[in-house]
């Protein structure tokens, strides 16, 4: 188990509310009701702070799904699992089906290290440059996001930019409809 990684600290006293880990991991398991998990969930958020479900950890760090179960069973990234035991009935009478897999959260904070620390590795091979890793010119408002591919229709992916976001979404919606009365107009002329 790798012990130089910024992991996430669970005191043993916690044990109880978050679960034991499995044995060389760091695989925290607990069971219980599903009534159980939603007080679950709210004690790991305040231990470990933000999470993301194992397809998540994508969004932090450019890896695959396997990637991550394999980090995670070799014990080099947490994961807090709560698995549903109990049988629960519904408000109008009906037996809830159970999960066959269990709830499950990797820390934000552990997979923004795992991502440094793949920049480092990149870096540290010559695969790429520092330069080349900030960008040579960095595009902070996301103008790429607006670029469009001629050959999508017009109008099936709209995109806005953070700029658009920045000056709300309403505004971002009158636009929109701007937009797609413009569409509009432009086929009836072609008809």
């Amino acid at each position: 188990m790798q012990t130089d990684f910024p992991f996430v600290r669970i005191p043993e006293t916690l044990y109880p509310i978050v679960g034991a880990p499995d044995p060389g991991t760091r695989i925290y398991r607990r069971d219980g009701s599903q009534e159980e998990s939603a007080i679950w969930f709210d004690a790991i958020t305040e231990v470990i702070g933000p999470s993301v479900s194992p397809g998540g950890v994508g969004m932090y760090c450019p890896v695959s799904r396997a990637a991550v179960y394999k980090r995670i069973k070799e014990g080099r990234l947490s994961i807090f699992l709560f698995h549903v035991t109990h049988r629960k009935t519904t408000l109008f009478g009906k037996n809830k089906i159970l999960r066959d897999n269990p709830y499950g959260y990797v820390p934000a904070s552990e997979a923004r290290a795992w991502r440094l620390e793949l920049e480092a590795r990149a870096v540290r091979q010559g695969l790429i440059s520092e330069e080349e890793l900030e960008g040579a010119k960095p595009d902070w408002e996301g103008e790429f996001l607006a670029w469009r591919n001629r050959n999508e229709r017009l109008g099936l992916l709209d995109v806005y930019s953070p700029w658009e976001v920045t000056r709300g979404t309403a505004q971002a919606e009158r636009d929109h409809r701007k937009q797609k009365a413009e569409i509009k107009r432009r086929r009836k002329r072609k008809q």
